[in-house]
């Protein structure tokens, strides 16, 4: 949505499209895209959050992920340095390679007063490319994000990570080791910034960006810190279940080695082999249609890193049909146990009544269980519990749902 008093001109550089939206003569934020599934989404979360601000506002958008290393890269950079000319303030943001972005544009620009960075990525190159597929080891990249002499750059810029994506420690550690300002968001995955907006009853980012977009006080790390003091970490000592460490014990479970929590006594799986849906497929799903491919989570075997994978989406969902009034006693869901658990975190456990979806249950914190290690979450109905059909809801805006394993147990109803 374009304020009615803005205008807005788009600029084309090969794949790069810039959006320039002019409210303000005298301030400018610079906004760079991240790439990946979410290509473009952080923009129009960051647009959403940036219109209170009354500030003009320029986009960077890749019609691809190209990690800065195309042709026409330098002639992006040099175009938004010449539309940023006019500004007497310039703060620049990124996402992710939007972060990187962040922080190799003001080489191109000594009027940029401030920078903040979620997620940078230290390098393109190997073995940081291991961390971010999309760049292959061929070619050099033609910048070194770390690779500034700019002091005041470096001085005027905060970086933000999660702590809950061991990969991101690699970037946060090196930065900090070169004398960026780094800063770890306690229960924040990669993408920092839709976390710090949505993670908490408090809007977070809007905290932060009020103290970004403060052009009167300079952008330092202890007024950020001041601002985030709740929610920041300390790597490897807050929120250890994430550490490298304790993610690498779990990534390296397998089927074979899984431990499987003895059932309930007296009760049986319903769910297996039952009929199931879920609400999609996408090219990291197994099977060709969503019957299929959510039916592995029930079969009589454990499939290895995940059963079953929906495409990106709103609320994606999985359910089951239990062919029958069945008296249910207990769920459980068995997340998988690699670098992507944290996608399966939050979701609603619901049952079918009448041809309405009515929720039983909700898990709205972000406290990790595992699966084939012996953790998986449990659910154990406190009341008697009847039902046929149960969906398992995510409770995630843009987001894949993908599980190893799910069991139901309870007893059948026979009928007198």
């Amino acid at each position: 949505m374009i304020h009615d008093t803005e205008t807005m001109t788009i600029t084309h550089i090969g794949r790069y499209v810039i959006s320039h939206y002019t409210n303000d003569p005298r301030r400018i934020v610079v906004i760079f895209a991240s790439a990946g599934s979410r290509i473009g989404g952080p923009i129009e979360e960051f647009k959403g959050s940036l219109k209170k601000y009354n500030i003009s506002m320029l986009f960077i958008r890749d019609s691809e992920p190209s990690w800065f290393c195309q042709p026409e890269t330098p002639d992006m950079f040099a175009k938004v340095a010449e539309l940023i000319e006019p500004y007497k303030k310039v703060a620049v943001l990124g996402e992710s390679m939007g972060g990187s972005g962040a922080l190799i544009f003001p080489r191109f620009s000594n009027k940029v007063d401030r920078t903040l960075a979620f997620s940078p990525l230290y390098s393109f190159s190997y073995p940081f490319n291991q961390f971010a597929s999309g760049w292959n080891n061929e070619t050099p990249p033609l910048y070194w994000t770390f690779d500034s002499e700019n002091e005041k750059s470096r001085k005027n810029s905060v970086l933000l990570y999660g702590t809950r994506q061991w990969q991101d420690a690699a970037h946060a550690g090196l930065y900090s080791l070169q004398g960026y300002p780094v800063l770890m968001v306690k229960g924040s995955a990669h993408l920092v910034a839709s976390y710090l907006k949505k993670g908490h009853a408090i809007n977070y980012l809007s905290l932060l960006l009020e103290v970004f977009l403060d052009f009167s006080k300079p952008f330092t790390k202890k007024r950020v810190t001041t601002t985030l003091e709740p929610i920041l970490a300390r790597y490897g000592i807050d929120e250890r279940e994430w550490s490298y460490e304790a993610s690498m014990k779990r990534a390296h479970v397998r089927v074979e080695n899984a431990y499987l929590v003895p059932p309930p006594v007296d009760c049986i799986d319903l769910a297996l082999n039952c009929p199931t849906d879920q609400s999609s497929i996408c090219a990291y799903s197994t099977e060709k249609t969503t019957q299929d491919d959510s039916a592995r989570a029930v079969e009589n075997y454990i499939p290895e890193f995940y059963a079953f994978h929906t495409a990106l989406e709103d609320n994606p969902w999985w359910k089951i049909d239990l062919k029958s009034i069945c008296e249910i006693k207990e769920i459980r869901i068995y997340n998988r146990i690699d670098n992507n658990s944290e996608r399966g975190l939050q979701f609603a456990i619901e049952i079918l009544e009448a041809g309405v979806w009515v929720k039983i249950f909700e898990k709205t914190d972000n406290k990790l269980f595992g699966g084939i290690d012996g953790f998986p979450f449990i659910w154990r109905a406190k009341t008697k519990l009847e039902a046929r059909e149960i969906r398992i809801r995510s409770l995630a805006l843009e987001e894949f749902l993908h599980y190893q394993k799910i069991e139901i147990f309870g007893k059948k109803i026979i009928s007198s």
